[in-house]
Order: structure tokens, then sequence, then C-alpha cells
């Protein structure tokens, strides 16, 4: 064992032995990461006790991946535990018998595009985007630099601290020291990540605690079609939720159970027509070849649990455009979404801009809790956050969000 190895590895035995005070942070609770801009990650992983990581590694393509990607492109390793890895089944063995190319696509999942520090991330107060070296061939997303041109969809961490706790996409990911080397940041977690697989249309449709959400708006939908058949179309509930035309649309929701409509006095999804009902429905007059009416009102007792976007105000080149709105439960606060623009003002700059319309708070449970603002009506709870999917979180909620002054 050569002298710089020997050193990495008292690093590290100096990191596990060193009291919480000798790493007394600048800003309170930050984790201070140990730091030697000498060594490379390659010699940090070498030197750390995180055998099964290593194990696959060394058989995966990943040297050569990260090879190509040159000296000056910085990476972040997220590091699971052996104890993580074993947990979700991953044994030396198991790896020693895994492709490499398998072991590619689990390893660039834990491979950040950028050196992540975590004293940046306690700094900014929302999450990160940490951009994985995994990519999805299969689909795009809007472009970057050109919004009218389409990129490549790499998964996506959504990071950031907690005192010295990691979270990545809301979750609770352990604590352990963090290594800042010359190419990048090493940064032990104590799960295996899971890349997501389904649509949020397909993980409220496979869930099974959604059907009377997703009946209702499809069934309005069919009605909107039948009523104006096709000379005026409406943003139908799949927009957004699936992949139209291999294109994604990165953002959450707050997807009410059929608990939440029970709650709420709707026990089937002809309780709801029924409030459909109450109103004219619309229709097109073809006499005046005019829209007549908007939508329904279901429409309107749902619109929250989307932001409030069913609904948008145009001028004659449509709506405004909107603001990312890819939120997890650690970044649903009044601190940091308080006055945040969820719309811009259009081409003209005359559209009402929209801004978020809830006061978010915790219940005694520590469960985020989100009421509309200005209403009546009790705030709902996230009864699950966090629910991954390729587009961003699910939110359950135990309670319909209706906006103010809605009545039913």
């Amino acid at each position: 064992m050569n002298l710089k190895l020997i050193n990495i590895c008292l690093l590290f035995i100096t990191l596990a032995s060193c009291r919480k005070a000798e790493f007394q942070p600048e800003v309170e609770g930050v984790q201070v990461p140990a730091e030697d801009l000498t060594i490379t990650l390659n010699q940090v992983l070498e030197a750390s006790p995180y055998v099964l990581f290593k194990a696959a590694w060394k058989r995966s393509n990943m040297n050569s991946i990260i090879e190509k990607r040159g000296s000056n492109a910085p990476i972040t390793l997220l590091v699971p535990s052996d104890a993580a890895f074993t947990a979700d089944g991953m044994t030396l063995e198991v790896i020693n018998n895994t492709s490499p190319a398998l072991l590619d696509s689990l390893l660039l999942y834990h491979t950040l595009s950028a050196a992540v520090n975590p004293k940046d991330l306690s700094e900014r107060g929302e999450n990160t985007i940490g951009i994985s070296l995994l990519e999805n061939t299969h689909i795009q997303v809007k472009g970057y630099d050109n919004q009218y041109q389409t990129d490549p969809y790499f998964y996506r961490q959504y990071i950031n601290v907690s005192g010295n706790e990691l979270l990545i996409n809301g979750k609770k990911s352990g604590g352990s020291a963090v290594t800042l080397a010359k190419n990048g940041t090493f940064w032990p977690i104590d799960h295996v990540l899971k890349k997501p697989e389904k649509t949020m249309l397909q993980a409220l449709q496979d869930d099974g605690r959604f059907g009377m959400y997703i009946e209702i708006m499809t069934k309005t939908d069919m009605l909107w079609d039948e009523a104006m058949m096709g000379a005026v179309d409406r943003d139908r509930f799949p927009k957004g939720l699936s992949i139209d035309d291999n294109y994604l649309i990165f953002k959450s929701i707050f997807a009410p159970t059929d608990e939440a409509f029970h709650q709420a006095g709707f026990k089937t999804v002809d309780d709801l027509m029924a409030l459909n009902n109450r109103n004219p429905l619309p229709y097109f007059d073809w006499d005046t070849y005019e829209q007549v009416g908007t939508g329904y009102a279901t429409d309107t007792l749902l619109t929250m649990h989307r932001w409030g976007r069913i609904f948008k105000e145009r001028d004659g080149w449509g709506p405004g455009d909107d603001n990312p709105d890819s939120f997890y439960s650690n970044d649903l606060n009044n601190k940091l979404l308080s006055g945040y623009a969820l719309t811009t003002s259009g081409y003209s700059g005359t559209i009402p801009i929209m801004y978020v319309p809830f006061d978010f708070g915790k219940n005694e449970a520590g469960q985020v809790t989100v009421k509309v603002k200005s209403s009546a009506h009790s705030a709902a709870t996230i009864v699950e956050g966090d629910i991954n999917t390729l587009m961003g979180p699910i939110h359950a909620v135990n309670r319909l969000m209706p906006p103010k002054d809605f009545k039913f």
C-alpha cells in the first residue's frame, strides 16, 4: 500500500473517530466535509469500507465511462453502504453474477454530473437538481437552452441537506461523512436509490387509491368531447401525467385518495356527476359557433390538486408559460414557496401571473399539510409524499382542496 493510499485510509479512520464537536459547522447543522483535493474519487473509493459498491464499480464499465467525460468534468458519487446493498439483495455473489451493463445502469443512476458540496446545498434552501449520468433514450424533455427544442432525458436526484442528514427526492438518505476530492464528491448514503419506471398516470392507475380521481377526470374529458364534437379542445387529464410523443414535463401533483372524496361526502363517481349537473353543462352552439360554458364543477373542485392550473387566462397568443412545479415534500413550505410564480405573464406581458395558492404547515406527526389560501375548507394532509415517477413526485392527500368560495 503506497503512502497516499495510507493517508486516505487514515482520513476515513479520523472521520469515524472524531467527536461531533470537532466538526462544528460554520452554518448551524450543516455537515463540514473532509477535503483533500490531491486525491481522486477512485482513490477515495479504494480506501473506503464500501466493499459492495467497490465490487460493483470494478465489475462495471464505470472507469472507462468516467474517463471519456474528461478530467475537467467533476462528478458526485452517491455510495450505498454494504448494509444497504445487502438489504436490496445485492450481495457480493449477486454482483459478481450481474452483467457489467446492468451494473453500469445502477451506478450511473448513483452518479451525478457535477460535484455537490453540502455547504452549497444548505445555503440554497430549495432542492438542488442533481442530473445523473443515466439517460433514458426513449424520452425527451424541454430544451434547457431553447424551449422550442428538446433535450435528452437524464434521471434526476433532487438533493438537499437537513442538519447532517442528506435528503434525496424528499427522503432521508443518511448522514455519513462526505469527502471532497480532486475530481468530485464522495457521498455515502444508507439505501440503494431506485430509478422511477412509471409515468405519473401509470403510478396513479397502479396504486389503487386514486380510482375516483382518475375516473371523474376521464369521464369529464369524454363528456367534453361529446359536447364540443371536436370544435373546441381542452387540456385532458393525461396531459402532463403521461409521455406525449416521447416528450415529458417535470412536475408534482397532490393526488386525492378515494378516502378524500368519501370524507367530502362523495361516495361514488355518480355523486360527483350530480355535482356537475347542478349547473348547465358546457356545449357548443352551432348557430353562433361559440362554446357555451368553460368546464365542469368537478374541474373547479379538483384544480388545486394540480396547482390550480386547470383554468388559465389567455391573451391572443395563448396562456403564459408554466414555471417548474416539481417540488418534493421538503420543498413544501411557506418560506420557499410563498410568492413563487407558477406562470409567466405571457407573450404580451398582460396575463395575470399565477402564484402558489397554498399555505403549508406540519401537523403534530410531522406530516406536511396543504391549505388553499383564504379557503374555509380544512387543510389536506400529505399521507404519503414523494411517490417518485419519471416526471416527479406524487403527494397523496387525505382531503379535497377546493378553491376559496367553492361550495359543495
